[in-house]
């Protein structure tokens, strides 16, 4: 607001002072003073209006400004009338009062979906860990029984029950990671034994160059996303003879575990988007998939502070790298 604006918004009180100023010249006038004096008083009279509409313009301008200060800096404004000072004049405290309830029936109307979607969420996880249960018992059966196409398939529903959990939790990791040491060569060889039926029926071979590096980071978070990069890896081999190589590097900023398939690849124009939920690839449709795995891998990735990066040519290769900053890396006898 300038102070022209503000002016309009007096122009009844300017209005009264030059109507008042006027009647009392005009009784001065009919005293007999001199005109001089007549002039003199009112443009005393005019500079102290201007005087003191400028002052309170210049108070309410940063009044103004400290409000609004005040209301960007808050991350959630619709609590901005519960910090907003009160103001003074009964127009504004009317204007006041019509925001804080504006204010309050918002707040209301937010908190109910907001319970809603975690009692959801709360329900989602409970349903995924007794589910998980006879899904497990029937993958040992069929595995006893020597039935292993049926155990592929039971394992690729634990699988999606896995990634469903996962989704449902992703919004508060905090709550639930609990970071340690841990081995990575150890943690790698967990995930490759869980997926040795699918290496042995599909013929992939392996190439493991693992050194002994420890890092930091919550073991459960970690494993689900080696599983996910492993079995996006698996399902992409279209060449006869399919190599899965791991291997770990080192630098002086941290240790990096990179996971390279020798399958399909992804082209140029899908590679940006691998991350993005629900994304199956323009040229993937023939593979089922529901396009989560890569997306929950780097969510957790960014909640753990680890880097995700997926590097690929199309018909050749697919390489992802999971990053530990240094600070989460220690290695082995060093």
């Amino acid at each position: 607001m300038n102070f022209i604006l503000y002016l309009e918004t007096k122009i009844c009180d300017i209005l009264f002072h030059i109507v008042f100023t006027g009647m009392g010249v005009l009784l001065l006038a009919t005293a007999g003073f001199h005109n001089g004096y007549l002039i003199l008083a009112a443009a005393f009279s005019v500079c102290a209006c201007l005087i003191f509409h400028w002052l309170r313009y210049r108070h309410q301008a940063a009044r103004q400004t400290r409000i609004m200060d005040l209301t960007d800096s808050l991350e959630e404004t619709w609590y901005a009338a519960e910090v907003l000072p009160s103001p003074r004049e009964p127009e504004s405290r009317a204007y006041h009062y019509a925001l804080k309830r504006a204010c309050k029936a918002m707040n209301e109307r937010l908190e109910k979906p907001e319970e809603e979607q975690q009692d959801y969420r709360e329900y989602i996880e409970s349903f995924a860990h007794e589910i998980k249960v006879p899904i497990s018992a029937l993958s040992l059966a069929f595995d006893n029984m020597k039935d292993y196409e049926l155990k592929k398939e039971t394992d690729r529903i634990y699988n999606l029950v896995e990634q469903m959990l996962y989704y449902a939790r992703s919004e508060n990791t905090e709550k639930d990671y609990f970071v340690r040491r841990l081995s990575l060569p150890d943690v790698v060889h967990d995930i490759l034994l869980k997926y040795r039926r699918y290496f042995l029926d599909a013929g992939i071979e392996l190439d493991i160059r693992i050194k002994d590096t420890v890092v930091f980071t919550d073991e459960k978070w970690l494993g689900f996303i080696l599983s996910q990069i492993i079995q996006n890896s698996v399902k992409y081999f279209d060449k006869p003879k399919k190599r899965l190589s791991i291997y770990s590097e080192e630098s002086p900023a941290s240790a990096v575990l990179v996971i390279e398939d020798n399958g399909c690849g992804i082209s140029a124009a899908d590679l940006p988007r691998v991350f993005e939920k629900g994304f199956t690839g323009s040229d993937r449709s023939k593979t089922a998939s529901t396009g989560m795995g890569l997306y929950l891998a780097k969510t957790l990735c960014d909640r753990l502070g680890l880097g995700l990066t997926v590097q690929s040519r199309e018909g050749e290769f697919t390489r992802v790298t999971v990053v530990f900053p240094k600070g989460t890396v220690h290695e082995t006898g060093s």
